[in-house]
């Protein structure tokens, strides 16, 4: 009797599609998780206009603020022309240094609530792959 563990039949035709780039199969997301955080200065933006349009799951750029006087791996983001806010201090410095290197990172609001004139927004970050 013989035994074939391990042993994974392949079509030739699959192999030769593969092989030709004429099927890709990737194995890795393209989106990875990277955080998940509250959006830190949010009260000091006038939000109270724009609020309406944030809404579960809208995505939020990225952007890199190098030249931040008050934090050098400064991280804005925005949602279309408006800053809302920044990704924390103390949780900014890898992907500020990701970004550095050319990496790209989006977020994605998913959570929000008036807490006086502070606007909380959870919000989850994403590396593009």
């Amino acid at each position: 009797m013989e035994q074939n563990e391990g042993i994974i039949k392949v079509s030739t035709g699959l192999l030769s599609a593969l092989s030709k780039g004429a099927i890709s199969i990737d194995v890795m997301p393209k989106e990875i998780l990277v955080l998940e955080c509250m959006v830190a200065g949010t009260s000091f933006r006038k939000l109270e206009t724009i609020e309406p349009e944030l809404k579960s799951e809208v995505k939020l750029t990225c952007r890199r603020e190098a030249k931040n006087e008050f934090d050098p791996y400064a991280i804005s983001l925005w949602f279309t022309e408006n800053k809302i806010g920044y990704i924390p201090r103390d949780r900014n410095e890898v992907i500020a240094r990701l970004m550095d290197a050319g990496k790209s990172f989006f977020a994605t609001l998913q959570a929000k609530e008036w807490e006086g004139n502070w606007l909380k927004l959870d919000i989850k970050i994403y590396l593009k792959d």
